[in-house]
């Protein structure tokens, strides 16, 4: 029989087979009392026989995932399975089911006891609480055991593990689409305004009509059933539908040095519960979404808009960890709390520049000064609105211009707004 993957197998009970063997065995040879060698020699298959059936049980078992990752949301319960099968025909006395919570705080029913009949399998389910968001590691998980007579105990460790993903809080946030934008993708009467990711039709090859549109597949079927393909005329192509896309773009400012010393982390939490708020409308109004994050000392965590873009957010929300925020605090602990033009603003004039027509782009983050509101008008150049949803403590100053909205955050509790 294969052996199964395990990263690790202790046994124990060596020691006993090694010094009780040869005793018994000896003792067997030299006694010349029929009453005792028969006692001797039961004690000797029981010995090997407990031996034997252990390692028969390690050959056999096996610990296996259900989820390679698991994802949820900060202050919930998330539940996590893991299967031990008993692929042999001897049953598995007592095992011990146990994970690992790796970072995980909070946990709840991670071991569990049961016998294994052969070829069954037992589903052990515990869960842990997303009391942080973050990325933790969970396992190796182990299983205990041993023979019948628990001669020979044996503690088998497995090699896979899981990641989990905990999101930022979920929180509900309604804003109201600035200009008549709608949310998602608008139907156009204009041809030009196909998508090529949405086909609609098929219709037969006209002159003129490019190539790349020709479905050979469909070309192929449509000959075969006709028997014939003459010039052109059995060409299959294919017709999309014309929308017009108005993606919605997500900035989240997460500098520390931007924000306030009073309650800073607490406000930097909220702007990434506000974000994820944000991605989550979005996803539920199919809605082409990108993302900018921005830290304050580099110019990573773009992701572009289009479809299928909200794990990845998420998973890049919930990996922003606090000790990585807060590494330019000392060089920048000066300009804590002064808005002004700060990074921030220089970046989404950066990055503003080069979105697609008619983006939504909502800012999430503490509140700029009013030099910083004006000079991101400029923006409107590019056809992009812009939209604050800013936390701070002071009422909001009137709003500079039509194509600028802006919202507060509550400091507290699921609703953000």
């Amino acid at each position: 029989m294969k052996q199964r993957n395990w990263a690790s197998v202790r046994t124990r009970g060596n020691g006993i087979l090694f010094a009780a063997f040869p005793a018994l065995l000896l003792f067997y040879i030299f006694t010349p009392l029929r009453l005792i060698q028969f006692i001797v020699l039961f004690l000797i298959i029981v010995l090997l026989g407990s031996r034997i059936y252990s390692e028969y049980l390690i050959r056999h078992l096996s610990l296996v995932r259900s989820d390679a990752e698991i994802r949820g949301f900060r202050h919930e319960w998330i539940e996590v399975e893991l299967a031990a099968e008993n692929h042999g025909r001897l049953p598995a006395f007592m095992l011990a089911i146990g994970d690992s919570p790796g970072r995980l705080p909070v946990f709840r029913n991670i071991k569990r006891l049961c016998t294994l009949r052969g070829r069954r399998k037992y589903t052990l389910r515990w869960q842990g609480y997303g009391s942080l968001r973050g990325l933790y590691e969970l396992g190796p998980a182990s299983l205990r055991g041993a023979d019948p007579l628990g001669l020979f105990p044996f503690t088998l460790t497995a090699s896979e593990t899981a990641r989990l993903f905990v999101y930022p809080a979920p929180g509900f946030i309604g804003i109201r689409s600035p200009g008549g934008i709608p949310l998602g993708s608008l139907v156009s009467p204009n041809p030009f305004h196909e998508d090529l990711n949405r086909r609609r039709s098929l219709r037969e090859y006209n002159p003129g009509d490019e190539m790349r549109r020709i479905n050979w597949k469909a070309t192929a079927k449509n000959s075969a059933q006709t028997g014939t393909l003459s010039a052109g005329g059995g060409l299959m192509v294919n017709e999309y539908d014309a929308t017009l896309s108005y993606p919605l773009v997500v900035f989240l400012n997460a500098d520390p040095a931007e924000y306030s010393l009073k309650n800073r982390e607490l406000h930097l939490e909220r702007a990434i519960e506000a974000a994820a708020a944000l991605c989550l409308m979005a996803s539920r109004e199919r809605q082409a979404l990108g993302f900018i994050v921005h830290t304050g000392k580099d110019s990573e965590g773009v992701i572009k808009p289009g479809a299928f873009t909200l794990i990845p957010i998420l998973e890049r929300l919930a990996v922003l960890e606090r000790r990585t925020i807060e590494e330019n605090e000392e060089n920048e602990e000066g300009e804590a709390g002064a808005p002004g033009l700060g990074g921030s603003v220089r970046r989404l004039l950066d990055e503003g520049k080069f979105l697609p027509f008619g983006t939504r782009l909502v800012y999430a983050g503490p509140g700029l000064a009013d030099e910083g509101y004006r000079a991101l008008e400029s923006l409107r150049r590019y056809h992009v609105t812009l939209e604050y949803v800013v936390i701070q403590e002071q009422s909001l100053a009137p709003e500079t211009g039509p194509g600028s909205r802006r919202y507060q955050m509550k400091e507290r509790g699921y609703e953000i707004l």
